[in-house]
């Protein structure tokens, strides 16, 4: 029997438009590392989410995460940066691929490891999404 290709999701997505910053995980560290020509501060790079589930998150970046590394997404409050942030996990890149209209990637990853502090912050920012419980999304 051939597989078809298609990629079934299981879990609701919102297409989203949030900034982010994403760095190499300190486990993956000796593995992946980035050059200078990143313009990295302290490791982290500036990323524009564009997709969010319970599972994971779609993000565009101008530099390249290796599928199969761990990385931190820190998602900040838009509405106050001084809070603390709406989404700091850990995930792992689940798919890479340039995009067509400018020198970047749409990068695929899911989360590692959900405990209890990360589910809740999950579960705030999906109510957020479908208009429940806050007033932008």
């Amino acid at each position: 029997m051939s597989k078809s290709g298609l990629i079934i999701r299981t879990n609701e997505r919102h297409e989203i438009s949030l900034p982010a910053k994403a760095r190499i995980a300190f486990s993956h560290a000796e593995l992946v590392k980035m050059s200078k020509a990143a313009g990295a501060h302290e490791g982290w790079i500036d990323v524009h989410l564009i997709d969010f589930s319970n599972a994971g998150v779609g993000f565009v970046s101008t530099v390249f995460f290796p599928r199969g590394s761990v990385i931190e997404l820190v998602v900040p409050d838009v509405e106050d940066v001084s809070k603390e942030a709406m989404i700091k996990c850990e995930m792992r890149v689940m798919r890479v691929q340039m995009t067509d209209r400018r020198p970047a990637y749409l990068i695929g990853g899911a989360f590692v490891d959900a405990g209890e502090r990360l589910q809740a912050q999950i579960e705030t920012l999906m109510n957020r999404f479908k208009g429940e419980g806050g007033d932008h999304a």
